[in-house]
């Protein structure tokens, strides 16, 4: 629900996630890990960068969750930080996110998605990409491995989703051609590490606020 107390009350901040279910999360971070160590990893992630927009109150916020996930779970998280939890629906990652972004479009002027993988996204990053809608379609944070961590729209096309090997580093390259192909405009922002593998853990040490111990599996 719209609110004034938001700093952008006409934008929607958009969470993407799943349940902590050990062994289905931070799965390519179980061999260094153990299964319970990346599930606990998942959970830090997800709760550091929920109260994060939480507590930057920017825009209102949505958790999407997958569809096996147990609402139940978010719902008690959600009811004592005035968030809405809805379900993710598509039949792949590309369908998901632009389903839940056309939805978010109904109702706002403006949509902001990020996932529970990039810590480093601070309010300056959202408050950047919140702007940058101001003069573009849509708004992207490329990711150091290809991808991207953030996607933000004022209007969204369908095909910028379609025909995209998700998880490959070909993602933002292939994004960017479905971008020119279709006439949409788009601005960058700085490009953010994500952590999904081993190498990828010792970003970690670069945020101050971030307390994790590797543990011994």
């Amino acid at each position: 629900m719209k609110s004034q107390r938001f700093c952008h009350s006409d934008t929607l901040i958009i969470i993407f996630a799943r349940e902590p279910v050990i062994g289905q999360v931070k799965t390519r971070l179980i061999p260094a890990l153990g299964k319970e160590g990346a599930t606990k990893l998942y959970k830090q992630l997800s709760d550091y960068v929920i109260n994060n927009v939480i507590t930057y109150n920017l825009s209102p916020l949505s958790l999407c969750i997958t569809p096996e996930s147990c609402m139940a779970y978010f719902t008690k998280m959600a009811s004592s930080s005035h968030f809405n939890v809805s379900l993710q629906t598509g039949n792949d990652l590309g369908a998901r996110m632009y389903n839940a972004l056309a939805l978010a479009l109904k109702n706002y002027s403006k949509a902001i998605l990020i996932g529970t993988d990039c810590p480093f996204l601070k309010l300056d990053d959202l408050q950047q990409a919140i702007s940058a809608l101001d003069k573009n379609d849509m708004v992207f944070s490329p990711a150091k491995d290809g991808g991207y961590v953030l996607v933000g729209a004022k209007k969204v096309t369908p095909a910028v989703f379609k025909q995209i090997d998700w998880g490959t580093e070909q993602v933002m390259a292939q994004t960017r051609k479905a971008l020119l192909n279709h006439n949409v405009s788009w601005r960058e922002l700085s490009e953010q590490h994500d952590i999904d593998v081993d190498s990828d853990l010792k970003y970690l040490m670069l945020i101050h606020d971030f307390k994790y111990i590797l543990p011994v599996k």
